[in-house]
């Protein structure tokens, strides 16, 4: 038991702790902005399977239920580079926990939530600009972020890291249409059409391999431009001085995310920080 209750507690931090931000990647949770006021909830889960080749038990697996919400929550010009540029607040609450029939009990620090304002001219909805230029990040022109129940700080940084404390979606440098035109896709919100990519990331040390394969569904119909997303991330390891051959697989990590509920009149959840 004791054994349980340490890897569960070690999952949760892995999948909520907030301290260091980095940035918004482009092919995140942010395609595109809505009207100031949109919101949207999306709902699902989150499995870890940690390989356990020589115990009797076989591997051991916990799933937590997870509740993301984007909104926009306000706009603002702001002097940049000695222009005024329109920007926007955007509202990210991440809620980790298990699931029960109000919603998600997230706990004492299962709740985390971001609170940023972005340049709306930096949201192209592309991975590339019309230069070819990748689009990773979108800068931060000033933010805040509250974890659980203390109280909300100043984001130092410039740009938010959604991954993987927010969500799992990775900067796919390569994103691949699986269907040339949009096709019908059900997500819980509704009946939409969208068009589904595929993407893959792999990140190798002398120790570790991992690999974040997805599936995302961009569609008009949602609010962001972000409809459903599954991915696979797998984590292997080996020692530093085997072969590549020796890589064996460690843990798992499967995740399911899609659009529940949309709405307008969003509130920031921390509307005294401006």
């Amino acid at each position: 038991m004791n054994r349980i209750v340490t890897w569960t507690v070690a999952a949760i931090i892995g999948l909520i702790s907030a301290c260091l931000p980095s940035v918004v990647s482009a092919q995140g949770l942010i395609w595109k902005l809505p009207e100031d006021g949109t919101w949207v909830r999306f709902e699902g889960s989150c499995k870890n399977t940690e390989a356990r080749p020589d115990d009797d038990e076989g591997d051991l697996e916990v799933q937590f239920t997870r509740w993301l919400t984007v909104s926009s929550v306000g706009r603002e010009n702001v002097m940049i580079g000695g222009k005024e540029v329109p920007c926007r607040w955007i509202e990210i609450k991440a809620e980790t926990g298990k699931s029960t029939a109000e919603g998600v009990d997230s706990g004492r620090s299962g709740k985390l939530i971001y609170k940023v304002l972005v340049p709306e001219h930096r949201v192209i909805g592309k991975v590339s600009d019309a230069d070819n230029i990748p689009v990773t990040f979108i800068p931060i022109v000033k933010g805040y972020r509250k974890i659980g129940d203390k109280p909300a700080k100043p984001v130092e940084e410039k740009v938010l890291n959604i991954f993987p404390r927010l969500s799992h979606l990775a900067h796919y440098r390569q994103l691949k249409p699986a269907s040339e035109e949009p096709e019908p896709v059900d997500v819980t919100a509704g009946a939409i059409s969208a068009r589904m990519y595929t993407g893959r990331v792999v990140r190798v040390t002398n120790t570790s391999r991992t690999m974040n394969s997805a599936e995302i569904a961009l569609s008009e119909e949602v609010p962001f431009g972000i409809a459903k997303w599954e991915i696979v991330i797998e984590r292997e390891e080996k020692d530093r001085l085997d072969p590549e051959d020796a890589f064996r697989k460690t843990a798992t990590t499967e995740v399911e995310m899609q659009a529940a509920e949309t709405g307008n009149g969003a509130r920031s959840e921390l509307p005294n920080l401006k």
